[in-house]
């Protein structure tokens, strides 16, 4: 699909930012919830299991801060008079199917780290 509607592709990365900026600030939420957790009396597999959220955390803002690049970057080829639609185009396709990706992913570690609460509980 050629990209003509520069108002409505602007609008998307809008929505975009606004949604990576809400997940950075659960995943910092996250962090903080997880540090309390670390503080009590952990078994082994519990502490390993505290290590791979803190992992999966710590790349889960690298990539909302990596998205978030992608996103500018293709606002500042839209307000380029010399804008290839070509590559803007193949830019948002990557950016959709990256983003597509991210919620999945980020939905089962919120998941996963709810049934890590609750087994501790």
């Amino acid at each position: 699909m050629p990209v003509e509607n520069y108002d409505q592709l602007h609008r998307l990365h809008q929505e975009w930012k606004k949604d990576l900026l809400l997940n950075e600030k659960e995943i910092k939420s996250l962090t903080e919830e997880l540090t309390e957790l670390a503080a009590q009396r952990l078994n082994n597999d519990q502490a390993a299991k505290v290590e791979h959220f803190q992992n999966s955390l710590i790349r889960k803002k690298e990539v909302v801060n990596d998205l978030l690049q992608q996103v500018i970057k293709g606002d500042k080829m839209m307000s380029e008079d010399t804008s290839d639609n070509a590559q803007l185009h193949m830019l948002h396709n990557k950016l959709q199917d990256d983003m597509d990706t991210f919620d999945r992913l980020f939905i089962e570690l919120r998941e996963e780290f709810k049934g890590f609460k609750r087994s501790l509980l």
